[in-house]
């Protein structure tokens, strides 16, 4: 390399190094707004399922807790490591956050020649992001930097309060209509009993029932679409599941609508439509949460709905004249939503119960 007579070696050494901590502060700063934009995704628009770190996060220890639920032989047990899901989720994308961060100030702090060396530049991030403050560097740039570190080390520990509220409403609200099922089909041992109670519960009632459904599935498309990591936290009950009344829901309806002389298909048929839509959006904002191909679809048995047909027909229920267009309609019905059951039901590691008695 030819040097120009006003040149040194010491004075080129000395641009190097001015564009290496130019170059390491451009890289924090790079960090620093990508933590800051998925904080904003995840805790003021609350969208988890957008977000690289909150997904890389999810799939980490949706992976981790899997291996432990794998093993255990009765969903009841699988409920209890379960209940930790949520919770070691949201510790854990804060460390993420709180890592990422002090890197991203550790490489500030060196970039612009605030600290001598590397491990100074990491302890003055520590100490900056803490709050604590024991090793804030002297330089004016150094002081300047600690000052949006430590709020931003203050907007972490915030960010793990404004999930509990909003966690626990959305789990309680999604709960008490999955326990209001589950007491009321307690008794219920087969699946006439199940559809015919459906039927009974609707009469006179102007499709009611259906209506309340489709409302917890708009909900249920509101708060676990936003955030799919709720969908793998139980319910309090024990052996209760929402997937499970989901699909029970799903299935009456969907048997009412195409089979039952009702007076008020309508009410049944939105309560599919919306069931359908909500369950399918879950499954997909879950998929990219925890990476998993879908499953097949469930093979519907044309002989158990002829049997259940009969055994309705023997209670009374009143069902369409014809037959064939029925299992036709219900058959079209039913495939629109299985596939996406029998997905969440793995990935929540929920036995699902099929109603209808079909092969899983």
């Amino acid at each position: 390399m030819t040097l120009h007579p006003c040149e040194s070696p010491y004075l080129l050494t000395n641009q190097l190094m001015a564009w290496d901590h130019i170059f390491v502060a451009i890289i924090g700063l790079a960090i620093l707004l990508s933590i800051l934009k998925s904080m904003i995704h995840v805790a003021l628009m609350n969208r988890h399922d957008m977000d690289l770190f909150a997904c890389l996060t999810s799939r980490a220890v949706h992976k981790v807790i899997g291996l432990r639920v794998r093993s255990a032989k009765k969903y009841e047990r699988a409920q209890q490591t379960l209940y930790w899901f949520f919770g070691a989720y949201i510790l854990s994308l804060i460390s993420v956050y709180f890592i990422g961060a002090m890197i991203a100030f550790a490489f500030l702090y060196w970039g612009a020649w605030a600290v001598t060396g590397w491990n100074q530049a990491f302890i003055a991030a520590g100490s900056g992001l803490t709050t604590l403050g024991f090793a804030t560097p002297t330089t004016h740039v150094g002081q300047w930097l600690a000052i949006p570190e430590g709020a931003l080390g203050l907007g972490i520990v915030v960010f793990l309060f404004t999930f509990v509220p909003g966690f626990q409403s959305a789990v309680s609200s999604r709960d008490d209509q999955t326990a209001w099922l589950y007491a009321r089909l307690t008794n219920l041992t087969n699946q006439a009993d199940l559809f015919s109670w459906f039927n009974h519960a609707d009469e006179g009632h102007e499709g009611k029932i259906w209506e309340m459904w489709e409302s917890w599935f708009r909900f249920l498309a509101d708060s676990h679409v936003q955030s799919p990591m709720l969908s793998v936290v139980p319910s309090v009950q024990r052996g209760q599941s929402w997937v499970v009344a989901a699909a029970i829901v799903l299935d009456a309806a969907a048997f009412s609508v195409s089979t039952i002389a009702s007076a008020h298909p309508e009410s049944a048929s939105l309560c599919v439509y919306t069931g359908t839509r909500a369950i399918s959006l879950i499954a997909e904002a879950l998929s990219n949460s925890t990476s998993k191909q879908r499953n097949p679809n469930r093979n519907v048995s044309r002989k158990v709905y002829d049997d259940l047909c009969f055994r309705l027909a023997k209670k009374g229920i009143c069902l369409k004249s014809d037959r064939e267009a029925s299992w036709s309609e219900f058959v079209v019905l039913r495939t629109r939503y299985e596939s996406s059951i029998c997905y969440l039901a793995e990935r929540v590691f929920v036995p699902l119960v099929d109603t209808l008695g079909t092969n899983m």
